[in-house]
């Protein structure tokens, strides 16, 4: 008996070495599963689990296995009777229970209980997946760490006891933890112990708990067909903190997973963040009532219909229309990225079109994208009137059109028209309706589990043509003109912004708080490329703050302001193309637009209407803007406002700059940094390097940006006030259909993922414009801060920077950072430690200011260090790596304290960041210098280039509008 025992035992085990159920994580010994032992009330050893596993506030390095359904956490001595003690809450009793009932696999070698930690990569993007259905704010991070429990039809102690198959999984990604609960299989429920069993979690504290309603009923087995994610049988939950969040949180705080996306939809949109629990709910979107939404107890899964752009709110009610949330949402404009695959792409983009000519030509590229790839044309078709003689928008509709053609090989068919009677009926519209079309072509997968491509959210080539009726196009400018006066360009001129009288011929997406014009951008060529700015090398434009108008500022190509738009200057806007706000893109078109379209005839002739229409729409004025580059990097070394440097390395969160008016504050968190690959015997304990792992802006009334590195996670974490930004880091196998856009708002904050290191954030008209790198281990970043240096009397600054005249204590003491005292620099970087009360960063669960403060930690000084290591080999290849910077002895210091030659990378990037910009400086104050010279030989022909003084600027223009008439 025995030997047929041991027989079938070791058929079972062939037969467990893999096993597949649907939904669950494959187990089985081949995927390195252990089997559970066999005793009645079996329970594992202690299990000691390579990650720190946050559960309820707490936690655990170690968990044990119950075999009556249970996982236990931490070090603890549990006393496990056969029978359960009873319904959560239990004191000092931490668990998840998938499914605590009374097991019995002693004597049935047919079932069995499995369980592994994973770590493999491919199972863990598995699991991933399957968190992301449940929370997709919260898991946007891949799972780090996960434990596989599966109980393989297990029996009861029943005659007939029927067979249960589940599997539990607790995981992690690093900040958040999560707890599946997934059924596929549930026979019997009562067992010899009497009553039913229990499904939940416990804290241990008496506080924290939960029980899934069917627990402790003969119902309970039905929970099978039931779920909290909409997949039968499966149910998952957050498990980091408040036993609330478990599911969801209250009938407060909605919230929608992604919080900005495209304004032509098609795409999933999940509203979570409360209770659920109506049968039924109707969403709107600015009114527009959304169909076909998918419920489940954790969210609503809608698809995003065609909206307009700009900041929509996004209305919550139940099936008999009582509000019970609402939140924002941000549709934008996606960037324009059919240059790719379009040879007449500046032809059609965000030009005027005559509809009587009743058709559009696309000429396709053949590249390796149209090649490669296959297409799905689709037409977003945007449609407004306009009463012209007081600027009144009416009748605006929008629809979506696919063409029905198809996938399609655009390099095999070269060529395509589309006919504007396929969009709209051309007879009966009327005469005064203007069509913006988004003519999308959108990668088509070539199958079903082929990568999806992407680039920050959006699958979209776009072209975007005006269509206009003949009869508006040639009248409307006569219309036009009769509506301007000189006392309102003026007035126009005065509200928008001054442009930089140069501007770096590096051609940054963002310069000095302007962005790039994309129908001339300097890092383009092409025939269509500047094609209304012949001249120009490149175009920035800006928003005024206070007023609908924007400035469009043109350059040459060694980056000086050009103000003759027959040399290729740019055209103030009486309305900023704004892709952030309703109508502003019609506004645009109909006053800056439309209206050059008809009096130049699309190009920049020498008629008499079209001067008139520049006499309206002038280059503006410039303005001398002189950044100070400034920040921390390394060790950390601050470069101050005033142009010195030292070294702070403190431990703790502490303010970097703040201005005297309260509309600007930045904070920096600095920790210890460990170089892991270092030898444990080369790295003594007084050599203490900390580095700025993390950072916060809060400027003016804009949303306060916050980056945080988590090194095990490989990751950076970018949160826009308290929301984590959702977006699809940089990819060099896919850096073809990469932008670099991953947010941007009403507010004018944008923030660009230049490649897989380096961001930027930049605040609109302020000026001011952070450069954020990594190293690449993800252990700490340089920080470079770029501050205008303009009302300098006005906006006065404090902090680790100090400000432009020098470091100053709060109480206004002078600091020399002449002093060679280490000490004293260190004294005064330690009295900017934040408080609790003024920290700006957003903490999670147990994590909060006091967690990243040492008050003990004392620094290594640099005098020190050196010495310690003076003739030694160490001493000998900092020497060697650092031997080309100018910061040499910081870089020096940096490899000796880490004992990493690579901290030599983030100098050289950092000392050519700052190059760049002193290059750019000294070009500026020699312009500067000439205008001074030329101002006193001449004003006249001062006048005919620019000014770095307002006042003349306004002279300039003025002069320029009289010469018109």
């Amino acid at each position: 008996m025995l030997r047929q025992f041991l027989f079938l035992s070791l058929l079972l085990h062939v037969a467990y070495g893999q096993i597949s159920i649907k939904n669950f994580v494959p187990f089985g010994t081949n995927h390195g599963d252990a089997m559970m032992a066999r005793p009645i009330d079996a329970v594992t050893g202690p299990i000691h689990i390579s990650i720190r596993f946050p559960f309820f506030d707490k936690w655990y390095d170690e968990i044990k296995l119950y075999s009556h359904g249970l996982i236990l956490f931490g070090n603890i001595t549990y006393v496990l009777p056969h029978s359960p003690p009873g319904p959560f809450p239990l004191r000092n009793f931490v668990c998840a229970a998938p499914y605590w009932a009374d097991t019995n696999i002693a004597q049935d070698a047919s079932s069995n209980i499995f369980y592994r930690q994973v770590t493999d990569e491919d199972t863990l993007i598995e699991i991933s997946s399957m968190v992301r259905n449940g929370f997709p704010l919260l898991s946007a991070h891949r799972m780090l760490w996960a434990f596989v429990a599966t109980w393989y039809r297990v029996p009861g102690h029943m005659t007939d006891p029927g067979r249960n198959t589940y599997q539990a999984i607790i995981t992690t990604n690093g900040l958040y933890s999560f707890t599946l609960f997934t059924y596929n299989q549930l026979q019997w429920s009562a067992g010899l112990w009497g009553g039913f069993p229990q499904i939940g979690f416990n804290a241990g504290d008496q506080v924290n708990y939960f029980t899934l309603e069917k627990s402790f009923t003969a119902n309970v087995i039905t929970v099978v067909q039931d779920s909290n994610i909409g997949v039968p049988g499966q149910f998952i939950f957050h498990t980091t903190g408040n036993i609330s969040d478990v599911q969801c949180n209250s009938t407060e705080g909605l919230q929608s997973s992604p919080f900005r996306g495209s304004m032509y939809g098609g795409y999933e949109l999940r509203l979570f963040g409360i209770c659920f629990n109506e049968s039924s709910y109707i969403v709107e979107i600015n009114g527009q009532e959304l169909e076909n939404c998918e419920l489940t107890t954790v969210y609503l899964t809608c698809t995003m219909p065609m909206v307009s752009e700009g900041r929509l709110q996004i209305r919550l009610f139940t099936s008999e229309r009582r509000l019970i949330g609402q939140t924002d949402f941000l549709a934008f404009m996606p960037e324009n990225n059919a240059d790719l695959i379009l040879s007449n792409n500046g032809e059609l983009d965000t030009s005027a079109h005559i509809r009587e000519d009743q058709r559009l030509n696309l000429l396709f590229q053949k590249n390796a994208l149209t090649t490669n790839y296959l297409f799905r044309i689709i037409i977003y078709d945007y449609s407004i009137q306009q009463f012209i003689a007081n600027g009144t928008f009416y009748n605006q509709t929008m629809q979506q059109i696919d063409l029905g053609l198809g996938a399609l090989n655009l390099s095999a068919i070269r060529n395509l028209t589309i006919n504007y009677e396929s969009i709209f009926p051309i007879d009966s519209e009327p005469r005064d309706r203007v069509h913006s079309l988004g003519i999308s072509f959108e990668l088509v997968p070539q199958s079903a589990t082929s990568k999806s491509f992407t680039w920050k959210g959006a699958t979209k080539f776009l072209v975007r043509p005006f269509i206009v009726p003949d009869v508006l196009f040639s009248s409307y400018c006569p219309a036009w003109l009769e509506l301007q006066s000189d006392t309102n360009t003026q007035n126009l001129i005065n509200k928008v912004p001054a442009c930089p009288c140069r501007v770096s011929t590096t051609w940054d997406e963002e310069q000095l708080g302007f962005n790039t014009d994309p129908a001339c951008n300097a890092r383009k060529s092409g025939l269509w490329n500047c094609r209304f700015h012949r001249g120009a090398k490149g175009c920035y434009r800006r928003k005024s703050l206070t007023s609908d108008a924007g400035a469009q500022c043109c350059y040459d190509n060694n980056g000086v302001w050009i103000n003759d738009w027959r040399s290729g200057a740019g055209t103030i806007d009486a309305y900023y193309p704004e892709t952030l706000k309703n109508l502003s893109t019609y506004q645009h078109f109909f006053s800056d637009v439309l209206s050059y379209f008809s009096c130049c005839g699309g190009v920049t002739e020498f008629t008499s209407n079209c001067e008139k229409y520049m006499k309206h729409r002038p280059p503006g004025r410039c303005e001398n803007l002189l950044p100070a580059p400034t920040g921390g990097q390394g060790d950390p070394h601050f470069l101050t406002l005033a142009g010195s440097s030292y070294t702070f390395n403190g431990h703790g969160e502490y303010t970097l700059l703040e201005s005297l008016d309260g509309q600007l504050e930045i904070q920096v968190r600095l920790a210890r940094v460990v170089n892991e690959s270092a030898p444990p015997s080369s790295v003594s304990s007084m050599d203490n390097a900390t580095a700025i792992v993390a950072f916060v802006i809060h400027s003016e009334d804009q949303p306060r940006v916050q980056f945080e590195l988590f090194s095990q996670l490989q990751l950076v974490e970018i949160r826009i006030d308290e929301r984590v930004l959702e977006f699809t880091p940089f990819s060099e196998e896919d850096e073809l259909l990469s932008s670099s856009l991953i947010y941007s708002d009403d507010y004018q904050l944008i923030i660009r993922q230049r490649d897989a290191k380096t961001y930027s954030i930049s605040y609109g008209e302020s000026g001011i414009q952070f450069i954020v790198y990594l190293r690449p281990q993800f252990d700490f970043l340089d920080l470079v801060s770029l501050i205008p240096r303009i009302n300098t009397d006005k906006r006065q600054f404090q902090g680790i920077l100090g400000g432009f005249d020098g470091l100053a204590y709060a109480n206004g003491t002078r600091v020399p950072i002449t002093s060679n005292d280490d000490q004293a620099l260190f004294n005064y970087g330690e009295s900017w430690r934040t408080t609790s009360n003024a920290s700006l960063f957003y903490y999670r669960f147990q994590d909060s200011h006091a967690q990243h403060q040492d008050l003990t930690y004392r620094p290594t000084f640099l005098r020190d260090l050196f010495d310690k290591y003076t003739n030694t080999s160490r001493y000998r290849l900092a020497e060697e790596v650092c031997q080309n910077l100018t910061q040499r002895q910081q870089c020096m210091y940096d490899v000796l304290i880490t004992n990493d030659p690579t901290v030599n990378q983030m100098h050289q990037h950092y000392e050519t960041t700052l190059q760049a910009w002193d290059e750019y400086i000294e070009l500026v104050e020699q312009d500067e210098e000439n205008d001074k010279t030329t101002t006193t030989k001449s004003p006249k022909n001062a006048a005919s280039k620019y000014s770095v003084n307002k006042i003349w600027a306004t002279i300039i223009l003025l002069a320029m509008i009289i010469a018109h008439k």
